[in-house]
């Protein structure tokens, strides 16, 4: 028996669909398209005896959790008891048990043969969930454990999470009958089993008013039966009036369905739920209008599905929401005014004594090097926070989040930029101090490096390259479990929590990168941006991750990888031009039609849809790339082009212009990296 990974154009590919339609019943409906995108990923493994396939494997790797999910295991009926199912799961394993934390799967518990399958193999069930189906059936969340270190560890477990369109409630709740079915329309992928991990599912409120005008009272106690399958959208109503009035010029008509149209998606907009998901045509004719007034999506069933890993990657940082947010220091400001932000973020519904805040917040205004700082959105204090300088640390010792509606995106945005500033006064830590945090926001303080010491999360800065065999000597008080023994890949994301640590021999591609002039300011350089006429906008300089976009040739990128970016062309008003000017982690490469591109990465507010159009030379239909990267660091000493042509003289590399991105070794990188870091190379001196 043969055990392979396969792609798109292996010979048994159509043997795999035509098992996996065969077994839908059980394995979850997969649609059109998806069976191709896994296997465009190599993410199918199959057994295969000559050119019969006995069964197959499909996966998918959820890299921002640091783990394998699998979608299906399916097996022949002529093989099964022949030991294929270890078989896969053993090659799937050997491949990743030295990169990610574990493998996950959900299956029914009513599945006695395949529960004893994932029990006999290792598995254990964490957690036990009710399914989507109309029936009341439950999964089991299986878990099979590579016991990497903690570095990975979450704390919350977060979904993609959408609103589904009433037609979609109302299709799914008939999908048991097949003449019900349209293939056009079909949404039975919302009901898998694997998705239940990756996707929360919701309803508005307004459901209950279609339903209520469902004469049919059978068939309307039915659907809202069904409705326990999703969770409801907590929507406030006199915000939703004022969209659903806004929305009036766009979605137009007075028939109830056009006013109830208008409600489900003023819903979506005012729970700053970022998806609506839907079959109704009116809504996806309109979903350009629609996105490029407010900060949602608008998706059918299969779109959704096929772009789930694109989708759950950026679902807590959404810069587009901060629309309206500016900063400032409130150090300053009468004690009426400082008394109104005790009052507004006193967290009383936790149990805070409102003297012991109050205690801390003249506290922070009375020490040395104690700041206070309120964020407003339209003039509304939406966040508070106070920080304690010391000379070689800081300290948060408050963090506060009025509106729930941006409350992940504004959290990770100021964590980021209390990083950054303190990036720049060379702090060796980072101590967040705050009692009152979600589970959201400890995951996004693991995500940036912070680690849990005495009730408190502590980031250790270590502003410096390193070899790879002096990791431990380094890294013994944040990850001590770690060694050189590890897989580069987990050596690779312990440099990056350690930001902006720099570890050398991870064998990490690296690449120079040209940008032209503009938007380097538009996306990083504050330097550049400041010598343009207009300058870039300061909320989109505020940011932690981001994207770019370009032709998809000469070079296919891959990632993770370290960049350098390097600002090409002649400007007389740009002093930064000619010259490598940051360095940035590349940690995704997609290459697809410009609009899907445009609408999958809208969330980071750069680029509006004139730039890309421009870039695709108005051809829709060709292939553009986006990169996207995050960790920018600005240099303070912007290498010149002549100074990287003799770093790369002194490696035996040509001369180079930099058209286009060039690959190169890590010795260059990391020489051009000091001497833009430090202004000279540390190994040179």
């Amino acid at each position: 028996m043969t055990i392979e990974f396969i792609d798109n154009k292996h010979i048994l590919f159509r043997d795999v669909k035509v098992l996996g339609r065969k077994n839908s019943a059980t394995l979850g409906f997969m649609p059109e398209g998806g069976f191709e995108d896994h296997a465009k990923n190599k993410w199918i493994i199959v057994a295969h005896d000559g050119n019969v396939l006995a069964g197959y494997l499909m996966f998918r790797v959820v890299s921002r959790f640091s783990r394998i999910s699998i979608v299906h295991l399916c097996v022949c009926d002529i093989y099964r008891g022949k030991g294929i199912s270890v078989a896969l799961l053993n090659v799937l394993k050997n491949k990743y048990e030295k990169i990610y934390r574990g493998i996950a799967l959900s299956c029914r518990t009513d599945f006695s043969h395949a529960s004893s399958v994932w029990r006999n193999f290792g598995f254990v069930p964490r957690e036990r969930v009710r399914s989507r189906s109309f029936d009341e059936k439950y999964l089991n969340r299986w878990w099979y454990d590579f016991h990497q270190p903690d570095l990975f560890s979450s704390s919350s477990v977060s979904k993609v999470k959408a609103l589904l369109d009433m037609n979609i409630i109302v299709k799914l709740r008939e999908v048991d009958n097949p003449d019900s079915v349209n293939p056009l329309e079909d949404p039975r992928g919302l009901l898998a089993d694997w998705l239940i991990d990756e996707a929360e599912l919701c309803f508005a409120p307004e459901a209950y008013n279609e339903i209520d005008r469902d004469e049919n009272h059978l068939r309307a106690a039915k659907t809202r039966k069904f409705l326990s399958s999703f969770t409801q959208l907590q929507v406030d109503v006199e915000k939703q009036k004022k969209v659903v009035k806004d929305l009036e010029k766009v979605v137009k008509g007075k028939s109830e369905n056009d006013v109830s149209d208008r409600k489900q998606i003023a819903s979506c907009i005012v729970s700053q739920t970022p998806y609506f998901i839907t079959y109704d045509e009116g809504l996806l004719n309109k979903k350009e209008e629609i996105e490029k007034i407010y900060s949602i999506q608008i998706y059918n069933p299969q779109e959704f599905i096929l772009q789930i890993d694109q989708l759950l990657h950026g679902e807590d940082y959404m810069p587009n929401q901060l629309k309206g947010v500016h900063s400032d220091s409130i150090s300053r400001l009468s004690p009426q005014e400082l008394s109104i932000c005790v009052e507004r973020f006193w967290m009383q519904k936790k149990g805070e004594e409102k003297q012991s805040f109050n205690a801390l917040v003249y506290g922070i205004v009375n020490k040395k090097g104690g700041h206070l700082y309120v964020q407003k959105r339209y003039g509304e204090d939406v966040a508070f926070y106070g920080i304690c300088e010391k000379s070689d640390s800081v300290e948060i010792e408050l963090l506060r989040i009025y509106t729930g509606d941006l409350c992940s995106a504004l959290f990770f945005q100021i964590i980021s930029e209390i990083l950054k500033i303190n990036l720049k006064n060379k702090k060796s830590q980072i101590v967040f101090k705050e009692k009152y945090i979600t589970e959201e926001q400890k995951d996004i303080l693991n995500r940036f490096g912070f680690i849990l010491r005495n009730n408190c999360f502590v980031k250790y800065i270590y502003n410096t390259v390193i070899a790879k065999k002096d990791v431990f000597s380094i890294i013994q008080q944040s990850y001590p479990d770690v060694t050189i023994k590890h897989d580069n890949r987990i050596l690779f994301e312990v440099e990056r929590k350690l930001f902006p640590l720099k570890i050398r021999g991870l064998g990490i591609p690296t690449y120079i990168i040209p940008i032209k002039p503009y938007w380097a300011g538009q996306l990083f350089d504050i330097a550049i941006a400041n010598e343009d006429l207009f300058g870039a906008n300061p909320e989109k300089l505020w940011s932690f991750e981001n994207v770019y976009y370009r032709h998809t040739k000469p070079i296919s990128e891959k990632y993770p990888a370290r960049i350098l970016w390097y600002v090409s062309g002649q400007n007389k008003y740009f002093s930064h031009t000619k010259s490598i000017v940051a360095s940035s982690y590349l940690t995704e490469v997609m290459t697809d039609k410009p609009k899907i591109l445009f609408r999958l990465n809208k969330r980071y507010g750069i680029y509006e849809w004139k730039h890309i159009s421009k870039l695709c030379g108005g051809n829709i239909d060709t292939n553009i790339r986006a990169l996207k990267f995050c960790q920018t660091e600005v240099f303070d000493y912007p290498v010149s082009f002549h100074k990287v042509q003799e770093v790369f003289n002194s490696h035996g590399r040509k001369k180079n212009t930099f058209a286009s991105p060039v690959e190169v070794d890590e010795n260059i990188y990391f020489q051009l990296y000091e001497l833009g870091k430090n202004g000279k190379d540390k190994n040179n001196t």
